[in-house]
């Protein structure tokens, strides 16, 4: 199934890129079927019609695909380098994550913020994953929440976060997910969490789990976690 991203369903014409993949490397032609979404469930069956470098489509089926029934957000204090924080958005979206927030914490450095996550180029990354992994939702990402401000506003009813004391024994991540529910897991910075905000969660209803038996750079510790909360609703 070829599919496209097309984000304004009331647009019956690919954008340049997606023009370009269709024709140059696709090689698809004028009536062929090709299917588009919104990334907001939308599903368009659709007839190619290719003049020059506009490929537009009529769409001949059209519907909403549902949710499934629980979600996976993700907070994360960013890495320190853009192409480990692209790399870890794009596997997780392939994985499934319907949220995923960068936040500032204590040993985030807020001026390098907007160099190693570019909210534009994310937004490229998953609407690409998305394809790829054939999904018709696409996860919404944000950049910049002060992570006393995120603690507060988390409505999630399981709330998780990444962090073992030392000579402590916590659960894995795994065991603590409860099927068709919503699930929100922080992963901290290098340094890892500090102990005045470790504090805050737990006062505010989040739970301490494990990743693991080993330590785990930033993004390894994001796409593990974001694996075990799919795969525990499966299993």
């Amino acid at each position: 199934m070829h599919l496209f991203y097309q984000p304004d369903p009331h647009v019956f014409e690919l954008d340049e890129e997606e023009a370009r993949h269709s024709s140059k490397v696709l090689r698809l032609n004028s009536g062929d079927i090709i299917y588009v979404t919104d990334g907001k469930g939308l599903l368009q069956k659709c007839v190619l019609n290719i003049q020059g470098r506009k490929v537009g489509y009529e769409v001949v089926e059209s519907k909403k695909v549902e949710k499934r029934p629980f979600s996976v957000n993700m907070a994360i204090a960013p890495t320190r380098k853009a192409e480990r924080n692209e790399w870890m958005v794009e596997k997780m979206t392939e994985i499934g994550v319907d949220r995923i927030d960068f936040i500032v914490t204590e040993h985030t450095n807020p001026e390098t913020l907007n160099r190693v996550v570019n909210l534009g180029r994310l937004n490229r990354i998953t609407a690409a994953a998305m394809k790829q992994s054939q999904q018709y939702y696409m996860p919404i990402i944000t950049v910049g929440n002060k992570y006393e401000t995120f603690i507060k506003e988390t409505t999630d009813s399981l709330k998780l976060i990444a962090y073992v004391p030392d000579h402590n024994k916590v659960e894995h991540v795994f065991s603590k997910v409860k099927k068709d529910t919503g699930t929100t897991l922080l992963i901290g910075p290098e340094g890892d969490f500090s102990e005045k905000e470790v504090s805050l969660a737990l006062d505010h209803g989040f739970s301490t789990v494990s990743l693991g038996a080993t330590r785990l750079r930033t993004e390894t510790a994001a796409v593990a976690g974001c694996h075990a909360i799919n795969l525990a609703q499966y299993l």
